[in-house]
């Protein structure tokens, strides 16, 4: 016979050890704790000799910069500005090194980071990221653009008028820059630049495509999917202003971008993301779905349901719920976490769990609420538990394969934990 007060005994050690597992699992607190240690754990990575180290030093004190590239820059600054920290210093920094007049310039050497390195015999890893690029693009472009929107609402930033000056300045340059009304979609380069072919070479390679000499045009998801956000939180700014019929008039057009490059996206004549078995994250180039390209495509359909939707009370609701089915039937591993590649192209042994690939799907399912649970939110913090470990800022590696610990899946992550 089963002794009663072993039983019970028995059963308040198994609930011990859930809640201990749970506490490890939250030992940074909320979703926002976490990121806000993240950005506490990015500031302290800072070297204490002169030059820092383009790999492992992510911040420099003297321009407040994270890195001299826009996107992740743009990224910080929102989770600054998601936790109330000021910002400003960031935005000035950028518009100062980076912004040439047209557009932004994928990377300048603004900081006090080593570039001797690049060039060395122990160069970075993919050190062509490194390097400076005069190139605009139209996903950094488009970032800078939500950060700079946002900016906006801290009004201690714009006391003298200039961050609002900059905001339109952005604003009207991404979209004369990056919007072919002649295609209606976005392009991958500026209008100064030639708009992207396939003679644009790739920025991890610096090499072109292969077999191609025409340097025909193409397209991609991901750039259509930052822009609707870009045009999203623009369209707050625009809200915020004197009514007029300028006012207006220029909500209005930024509203037919979203829905018309939404259509784009949707379309089986676009990018057909209306059945997410047959879409393409490019046009007029070969290349493989992953899921962060699927990813923000996904997630800026869902900030604008009631665009896309406007007559259904539910926005798209059942659709929106179908779509993400379909791509975690695709991404998705038995653990809850997402994989890089879709199951199909790649054994689970090839495959990749990037962090930035499951803050993504994190952010995904705290819009798409019909898709939450604390199962999920479990899954996916013991994915970054493990990712911190043997790390002493508590910083994430990139991936669970690749346990260096980089600038990429931080900023990544500290902005998706809390936004959009």
């Amino acid at each position: 016979m089963r002794n009663p007060f072993i039983m019970f005994i028995a059963v308040q050690l198994i609930a011990l050890f859930d809640m201990a597992d749970c506490f490890s699992l939250l030992r940074s607190g909320s979703p926002k704790d976490l990121s806000s240690n993240i950005l506490d754990g990015l500031r302290n990575t800072s070297a204490k000799s002169k030059l820092l180290n383009l790999e492992t030093d992510f911040y420099d004190s003297s321009t407040g910069l994270y890195s001299e590239g826009v996107w992740h820059n743009a990224l910080v600054g929102i989770a600054h500005l998601q936790h109330n920290q000021p910002a400003d210093r960031i935005a000035n920094s950028l518009f100062q090194h980076s912004w040439d007049g047209c557009s932004f310039r994928r990377r300048c050497w603004s900081g006090n980071w080593d570039h001797s390195t690049i060039e060395s015999e122990n160069p970075p890893e993919q050190a062509n990221y490194y390097r400076e690029s005069s190139e605009h693009r139209c996903v950094q472009h488009g970032m800078a653009l939500i950060f700079w929107s946002q900016l906006l609402s801290d009004r201690k930033a714009d006391q003298d008028g200039r961050c609002r000056e900059q905001q339109k300045h952005i604003a009207d340059s991404f979209f004369n820059e990056f919007y072919d009304p002649s295609v209606q979609k976005f392009t991958t380069i500026s209008k100064a630049q030639g708009g992207g072919s396939t003679l644009r070479p790739s920025a991890s390679a610096a090499k072109q495509t292969l077999g191609d000499s025409e340097g025909s045009p193409y397209y991609r998801a991901v750039d259509q999917a930052i822009a609707v956000l870009a045009c999203l939180e623009h369209f707050r700014v625009l809200e915020q202003k004197t009514e007029s019929d300028a006012i207006k008039k220029e909500q209005d057009t930024v509203i037919d971008l979203v829905q018309t490059t939404c259509r784009q996206i949707m379309s089986p004549n676009g990018f057909g993301y209306g059945n997410i078995e047959e879409a393409k994250s490019y046009l007029g180039l070969d290349r493989n779905r992953n899921f962060w390209h699927d990813g923000w495509t996904f997630l800026a359909l869902i900030r604008a349901r009631r665009f896309i939707w406007p007559s259904d009370t539910n926005h798209g609701e059942a659709q929106l719920f179908t779509m993400w089915k379909d791509l975690m039937d695709k991404y998705v591993d038995n653990d809850g976490t997402v994989w890089h590649w879709p199951r199909k192209s790649k054994a689970d042994s090839s495959n990749v769990r990037y962090c930035g690939d499951n803050a993504l799907a994190f952010a995904i399912r705290r819009n798409l609420e019909i898709e939450r649970s604390s199962k999920n939110e479990e899954d996916f913090l013991r994915f970054i538990n493990d990712l911190q470990k043997e790390n002493d800022l508590e910083l994430a590696s990139v991936a669970d394969v690749y346990p260096q610990v980089r600038l990429h899946p931080n900023t990544e992550l500290a902005a998706l934990l809390v936004w959009p």
